[in-house]
This record gives structure tokens, sequence and C-alpha cells, in this order.
């Protein structure tokens, strides 16, 4: 009989949960941009993580896929705090010089920014520390019951999914939605890896084909940074002509 993953699987799902449960404490006292983005990519990880456990157990599907949704919410709001600090950035870099060509624009990302701050701020406070102890506790008992041979299994149909959508997307119109999906799945595929390789297994890829991942996601970061201030400043400058 195979033996269980458990201590292999929990260690690497540990370093996320112990530097998530620690961020989300400190910014219930002060919210700041930066320790709100190291969050986000914590439950970027609880996600991916989560899709796992639901193919390895897929007649808990249902169950396993609430094990998040206390945090949901919250999950969706920190990505606006990444939006946002996307578009002040790139509004720093490339339009500050000449800000006066755009005189309500700024006072917009300011105004935006505290409103979508304050969100996260309020909707942190309302999310007792006990569902962060609830989250470990289910994590647990559905992690405990997979093989070395059930999670490589899951692992290869995740990859392999998100791989048959690269080249969906390479064979259609790259417009800004194909473009951010393939980002997503380009993170994922970068995190089940890295869960493969903390349990003994192989990777999937050569060392070759993930330093061209390393520098795909690089570039896609930067499209997503202007693509996130195009999308912003259009909507003012629209609104400014109606």
């Amino acid at each position: 009989m195979e033996s269980s993953t458990l201590p292999l699987i929990l260690h690497v799902f540990d370093k996320h949960y112990d530097a998530g449960k620690a961020l989300f404490e400190e910014l219930s006292k002060k919210l700041k941009s930066k320790k709100s983005i190291e969050l986000e990519s914590h439950l970027d990880f609880f996600s991916v993580y989560i899709q796992l456990l639901e193919r390895a157990h897929f007649e808990k599907k249902r169950e396993i896929s609430q094990i998040l949704s206390p945090f949901k919410v919250l999950h969706k709001n920190l990505r606006k705090v990444k939006h946002i600090r996307f578009i002040q950035d790139g509004f720093l870099t490339y339009m500050h010089a000449n800000k006066r060509l755009y005189p309500d624009y700024e006072k917009l990302i300011s105004s935006d920014k505290n409103r979508v701050y304050s969100d996260v701020y309020e909707l942190i406070l309302s999310i007792p520390l006990q569902k962060w102890e609830d989250l470990y506790r289910n994590i647990f008992q559905y992690s405990k019951g997979m093989s070395i041979l059930s999670i490589n299994t899951a692992i290869n149909q995740i990859i392999n999914e998100e791989v048959e959508y690269f080249q969906f997307g390479t064979k259609t119109r790259l417009d800004a939605q194909t473009i951010s999906e393939i980002y997503k799945g380009l993170k994922k595929v970068t995190v089940l890896e890295k869960i493969r390789l903390s349990i003994g297994l192989n990777s999937i890829f050569t060392h070759e084909v993930h330093e061209e991942i390393d520098a795909l996601g690089t570039v896609m970061v930067d499209w997503h940074k202007n693509q996130l201030l195009l999308q912003h400043l259009g909507s003012h400058l629209g609104k400014k002509k109606t």
C-alpha cells in the first residue's frame, strides 16, 4: 500500500499558511499595499492547493470547494489592491512628469485607492481568526488521504488542462481576457511544479522550459500593468466626455 504524502505536502502548505496568517494579523492593525499583495499571493496558493484536493478527492469536490469560502471576497478585493498599486505605479512612471495634462486623474487614483483600501480593511476585520483555524483543520483532513499516486495524477490532470488552454489561446485572437487567463495558468503550473518537487516527484517540464515560463511571466506582468492603466485611464476619460 502506498504511503501518505501528508508530512511532505503539509510542509509546503504550512509555509504559506503561517506566512498568510501572520500577514492577515498584521494587516488587521494597519493596511499596507505590499503586505496586502503578499497575502493575495498566499491565497492564490491556497486556491491552487484546493483545486489539487478536489481532483484527488473528486467524490468530495463540493465540500472541498467550500474550504476557502470565508476568504473568497477578501481574495478578490486584495487583487484590487494590487491593481490600484499597478495603476498608481504606471501613472508615476509614464504620466507624472506631464500630470498637468491630466489634472483630475491623479485625484481619481487616490480616491479609488482609499476606497479599495477601506473595503479590504473592513473585510479583514470582519473575518475572525477562527476561520484560519477552520481552514487549516479542513486542509489537514483532506490532505491526509492523499498518496503519491493520487497527487501525481491530480497535478498531471490540471497541468494538461492548462497546457491545452495555452495551445487554444495561441490559435485564437489574443485579447486581454485570453492573455490574462494564460498568465494565471502559467502561475498555476509553476505552483504545481513546486509542489511536485517538494514531495519528491520529478518536474514535468525541463529547466529550460521553466526559464521560458519565468521570462514569459515577467513580460505578461508588464503587459498586465500597462493594460490596467490604459483601462483605468480610458474609463476616466470616457466619463469626462459624457
